[in-house]
């Protein structure tokens, strides 16, 4: 038995339960066309869990589009559905990651912010684009550096609270994201992967 495909899956829970519902080809979009789409939105998709493409899937139903409302809707509509269940992660964004592969990540290293900048552009999509959105991810890299520092305090004392090794955890795995983004880190862990093997 061969293993499904990513693209596959979302056919399976999303594409095919649609068509079967109604959903059909845009009149003004050729066939070509319109298969092309169909494989970048399952591409788009493959990120979700299953019960997250399910989801996705019964708040499509009553998107169609048209005058009969049964055309498929735009990659546009479906990926904004889509970021409503489920965040798409930063990691999968190209555009995202070359921000951070470039002096920006470094840079926002050095100036403290780092971690508060990738929760910036993992809720927005996007680099922060004047003073106030900096000024934001600023305070916010002081609120988690007062919380990190709290939070270890009362572990060295043995006096924690509950929730505080959960949150220096989740702390810690963030940091683990984010740091694989750098460009230094990243040929690092390739270095150690080519090493490995």
């Amino acid at each position: 038995m061969t293993e499904e495909s990513k693209r596959d899956r979302v056919r399976r829970l999303v594409i095919h339960p649609l068509e079967a519902h109604g959903f059909r080809k845009p009149g003004n979009v050729k066939l070509d066309q319109h298969d092309a789409f169909l494989v970048k939105l399952a591409d788009a998709l493959a990120y979700m869990a299953d019960p997250q493409l399910g989801a996705l899937r019964d708040m499509l139903r009553y998107r169609g589009e048209g005058k009969a409302r049964d055309a498929w809707p735009s990659m546009a509509t479906i990926a904004a559905l889509a970021e409503t269940v489920a965040p798409r992660p930063v990691e999968e964004h190209p555009t995202i990651v070359s921000w951070f592969r470039s002096a920006r990540g470094p840079q926002a290293l050095a100036e403290g912010v780092l971690l508060a900048e990738f929760l910036f552009l993992e809720k927005r999509k996007r680099p922060p684009l004047n003073d106030s959105e900096r000024r934001v991810i600023r305070e916010r890299a002081q609120d988690m550096r007062r919380e990190l520092e709290l939070r270890r305090d009362r572990l060295r004392r043995d006096m924690p609270r509950a929730g505080d090794a959960d949150w220096l955890r989740r702390y810690a795995g963030l940091e683990r994201r984010v740091m694989a983004l750098l460009p230094e880190v990243a040929a690092e862990v390739r270095q150690e992967g080519a090493e490995r093997w």
